[in-house]
């Protein structure tokens, strides 16, 4: 190796260095200011608005197994979120389908058992079931998630 070689490579050294300084500088100082958050996080985010839309499902009631001869009643009232108005459209139209995975997933459980759920888990439960849904039925599901807005039992 001669010292051509070797100064090539120390200058390569060196000015990686101070470039990898030098950024880490201006990232430090952009993240630490208000207005440079606003500057990174519009670098990385979308500049099309993202809109959400509501379809909304009242009154589903299910008739629950009780422990006793006793029927036992679960109210519920769902959102689904869309992303878009045809999905909100494709949503109204396959009401009938999510009512009838609700009450499907539902009516064959105890009460006691669905009344051990936590909202989380009964909305994990019911997206399942109308993922398998739309499953049999060959299509998408048209909506993005599932908002619990309501859940009476007596």
């Amino acid at each position: 190796m001669n010292t051509k070689t070797l100064l090539f490579g120390v200058i390569i050294a060196l000015v990686t260095a101070v470039m990898a300084a030098g950024l880490t500088v201006v990232g430090t100082h952009l993240l630490r200011s208000d207005e440079g958050a606003g500057v990174l996080t519009q670098w990385f985010s979308s500049s099309e608005p993202q809109s959400v839309e509501f379809v909304e499902v009242k009154n589903l009631v299910i008739t629950l197994k009780g422990s006793s001869s006793a029927e036992r009643y679960l109210l519920l009232e769902l959102n689904l979120t869309t992303s878009s108005p045809e999905n909100t459209r494709k949503s109204e139209e396959m009401i009938p389908a999510i009512r009838g995975a609700t009450v499907s997933l539902l009516s064959d459980m105890n009460y006691s058992a669905v009344r051990a759920l936590s909202v989380n888990e009964l909305h994990n439960k019911l997206k399942a079931a109308y993922d398998a849904r739309f499953s049999s039925l060959n299509m998408n599901v048209p909506f993005d998630d599932v908002i619990i807005s309501k859940m009476v039992f007596q």
